[in-house]
């Protein structure tokens, strides 16, 4: 699995772990973050969640193989798309969230983290939006 999640002192931490991909985000990534994120929400004994990459990328975003491959549904009253479920999460999630950022936050990964209610960026953290220039 690309996330691997940990429970441990009332801290949820949600680990992005595709370090070959630079931590590029898929479909399944999209569900397993938000199904933890969900659990996380029902579960009283988690106080706090937290979103992390490894040391030299937290994400360079979209797996656009991925996304090409399974391009999300939009159509009215269909199941939102994985990316949807995640970011809806994020932003109704009731306790505090925080990111810790090491390397680039491309795209979504930057996104992402104005959902959180607190970002640590470390030294080498750099935030990129592309499609800005687009």
């Amino acid at each position: 699995m690309t996330i691997r999640t940990a429970t441990l002192n009332k801290v949820l931490t949600i680990e992005i772990a595709r370090p070959e991909k630079k931590n590029a985000l898929t479909q399944a990534m999209y569900t397993a973050m938000a199904e933890a994120l969900e659990a996380a929400a029902a579960d009283d004994t988690v106080r706090v969640a937290v979103i992390q990459g490894d040391p030299t990328c937290f994400t360079a975003g979209n797996d656009l193989m991925d996304f090409l491959s399974n391009p999300p549904d939009m159509t009215p009253g269909a199941e939102p798309a994985p990316v949807v479920r995640f970011l809806d999460i994020l932003r109704d999630f009731p306790k505090p969230l925080i990111a810790a950022v090491a390397g680039p936050a491309v795209g979504i990964g930057t996104t992402l983290l104005l959902h959180c209610d607190l970002v640590y960026a470390g030294a080498n953290a750099g935030f990129r939006l592309p499609f800005v220039n687009l």
